[in-house]
Formats: C-alpha cells, sequence, structure tokens
C-alpha cells in the first residue's frame, strides 16, 4: 500500500513536468496516498565566467543569492502544482539546493516516501556513459520507482 508519493519536477522541462506529474496525480488519487512534489537548484558555480573558466578559474564577476533562488523556485513550483492538480488536493512542495539525486534521495528519506515517481527521456549513448539522475535514483533509492518514460 502507497501512503506517500515524492514527484521531483525539472522546472526547466515543464512539458515532461507536467506528464510525470499528472500520473503521479492519478496513483496518489487511486490509492489516497500524500502527494509531495518537488524540485532541486542545482549547484552553481557563483559568479562563474567563461572569462575565467577558459583559463581554467573558478573566479567570476557576480553572486547568486542561493535563498532568493531556491525562493523564486517553490514560487514556480507551487504555480505548477495548483495549475496540475485538482481543485481541493492536498499536496506539499519542497523546494532544494544541491546535486539532484542526492536531494530527491534525501527528501524521499525524510517524508518517509513509500514511492518515487520521476521521468526519463528515452535513453540516449550519453546517458549510458554518465548515468543521469534517474538512473542514481533508481539504484539509490531505499522506495519503490516509477520511472515515468517520455
Amino acid at each position: 500500500m502507497t501512503n506517500s508519493i515524492l514527484v521531483p519536477v525539472d522546472l526547466a522541462d515543464l512539458e515532461t513536468s507536467m506528464e510525470v506529474l499528472g500520473t503521479a496525480v492519478d496513483q496518489a488519487r487511486n490509492s489516497n496516498a500524500r502527494l509531495t512534489v518537488m524540485t532541486v537548484v542545482p549547484d552553481l558555480m557563483t559568479g562563474l565566467d567563461y572569462r575565467y573558466a577558459i583559463r581554467g578559474e573558478t573566479g567570476g564577476s557576480a553572486d547568486y543569492d542561493i535563498k532568493e533562488i531556491v525562493s523564486e523556485a517553490l514560487g514556480r513550483l507551487n504555480q505548477v502544482v495548483s495549475d496540475a492538480t485538482p481543485e481541493g488536493m492536498s499536496v506539499d512542495t519542497i523546494a532544494r539546493h544541491g546535486t539532484v539525486y542526492e536531494q530527491i534521495l534525501q527528501v524521499a528519506e525524510e517524508i518517509g516516501a513509500d514511492q518515487i515517481v520521476i521521468g526519463a527521456h528515452r535513453p540516449q549513448i550519453s546517458d549510458y556513459l554518465l548515468g543521469p539522475n534517474t538512473a542514481r535514483v533508481v539504484r539509490h533509492a531505499k522506495c519503490s520507482v516509477n520511472v515515468v518514460r517520455i
């Protein structure tokens, strides 16, 4: 029995995210499970500027306010969830910053997720060599993972 479903979405790929979220909403309704939708702001190299990068240096010209970026991501996530879920459905939202797959696994453990519903594009050769976030979540999750192929 599924009591808690975690759905990581990529705000930069709303087409895929909406399909994955739709699948998770259906599963949550069918099993009367709590639904948590999350997004992750990936690590940014603060102020990385191509003038420094081409010399192999990590200096830069601008600083990023990660708290502000995460707050903006949460606002966008709340809007996406509001648009994609039925009226009256209770959904928790979380925005985190860090390594995508690590944050997904950490939140899954924190909320006691029974299942993670995550999207994946059809594999390309680079996916086999680099190991995308979805593959890492599947390998390391302590709960069931439903991969929605897009």
